[in-house]
């Protein structure tokens, strides 16, 4: 008969043993996870280096969306800012209403040169990132669905990528234009303060106040936006009988597009104003939704009341998406021209019936 010694010495071997397989079997788990993984990056990566039906990948899409964004922004920041405090201001019997000159001499005033770039570090900083999603999902989606439909289609077609493109966006865009307007209108004096206070008193959800005004805003401002330039270049090429325009011709037509979409879209920009900078306003005098504040504002104002800050949003955007187009076409001009030039070097660098003695061989 076996000791006790003995058995249980082989017990603890036994134990041991299955440790040492529970052991394996989790680094075996660990190590295929970790090859899935690497697989997805792997996976992604490929997408985003793969050509699109236009030359492009879509990591290129997203740099000239990124870049044409965020210089067009830092630039024209300063006009934003006057239109905010514009529309920021006391209803006119309440004798608040200012014109563009009267909001540039108060901000000056009030913070001097330093005030017309309040809030333009979360502005840029969500904007590139906002502006990269929008302009790379647009490209990617009208590639997409362009060959799908007939060409009659093809305004449907550009108008809805254009909606879908910004929904897609909106996400990063909102807490970006929470901070910026709230900083620009004096609400907060620092990033830092704003972040804190919001957190606070509103918690999440504060960052994303005015939500629903903004997409009520900026769903038919970006159809409008990318579907006329879209539509103004194709005229152009038209009454010019050319393949590609200028960049003059572009910055030109660009401008033209967001000086009417702005225009047009005012109204809905007066009523997400509203509602982002009331953090400190009385709850029973604050604007409850979009259209509480749009059919408030009509009462108090009139019609001009709608159109509050239209004139420097019309100002602001004109050289703005002259900007921001032109930047974007330039960036993917230089992409293109790169590759190019890659190619025709990797061309070059082959010599000259290498292929035939190779075809030869075989």
């Amino acid at each position: 008969m076996q000791s006790a010694r003995t058995r249980r010495g082989r017990a603890s071997r036994a134990c041991r043993g299955l440790s040492h397989v529970g052991r394996c079997e989790g680094v075996g788990s660990d190590m295929g996870m970790e090859r899935r993984g690497n697989a997805r990056v792997a996976k992604v990566l490929e997408r985003m280096t793969k050509p699109l039906a236009d030359g492009l990948t879509l990591a290129e899409h997203l740099i000239a969306g990124a870049a044409a964004t965020g210089f067009a922004v830092g630039v024209m920041h300063p006009m934003d800012t006057v239109k905010t405090c514009m529309q920021k201001a006391a209803p006119a019997h309440h004798g608040g209403q200012l014109n563009m000159i009267g909001a540039v001499k108060k901000i000056l005033a009030e913070s001097g040169v330093a005030g017309l770039f309040f809030g333009v570090g979360p502005n840029v900083s969500a904007q590139m990132p906002a502006g990269a999603i929008k302009f790379a999902a647009f490209e990617t989606l009208t590639q997409f669905f362009r060959p799908r439909f007939a060409e009659s289609a093809r305004n449907v077609v550009e108008f809805s990528c254009a909606a879908l493109a910004f929904v897609v966006c909106s996400v990063v865009v909102v807490p970006g234009e929470v901070m910026k307007q709230r900083l620009q209108a004096g609400v907060y004096s620092s990033l830092r303060e704003g972040i804190a206070e919001i957190w606070a008193q509103e918690g999440v959800r504060g960052f994303f106040a005015g939500y629903n005004a903004l997409l009520l805003r900026d769903v038919p401002y970006t159809m409008l936006e990318f579907g006329l330039y879209a539509e103004f270049k194709a005229l152009g090429r038209k009454l010019l009988k050319r393949d590609q325009l200028t960049a003059q011709q572009e910055l030109m037509l660009g401008g033209a597009a967001g000086g009417v979409t702005g225009f047009l879209t005012t109204p809905l920009d007066v009523a997400k104003t509203k509602l982002m900078t009331q953090a400190h306003v009385d709850p029973a005098l604050r604007y409850k939704s979009i259209s509480d504040a749009l059919i408030r504002v009509a009462k108090e104002d009139g019609v001009s009341g709608l159109f509050r800050g239209a004139t420097a949003r019309v100002l602001w955007l004109v050289p703005f998406t002259a900007v921001f187009f032109g930047v974007h076409e330039f960036s993917k001009r230089q992409f293109k021209q790169r590759r190019a030039t890659k190619i025709s070097r990797t061309a070059a660098v082959i010599p000259r019936g290498s292929f035939s003695k190779a075809g030869a061989s075989r």
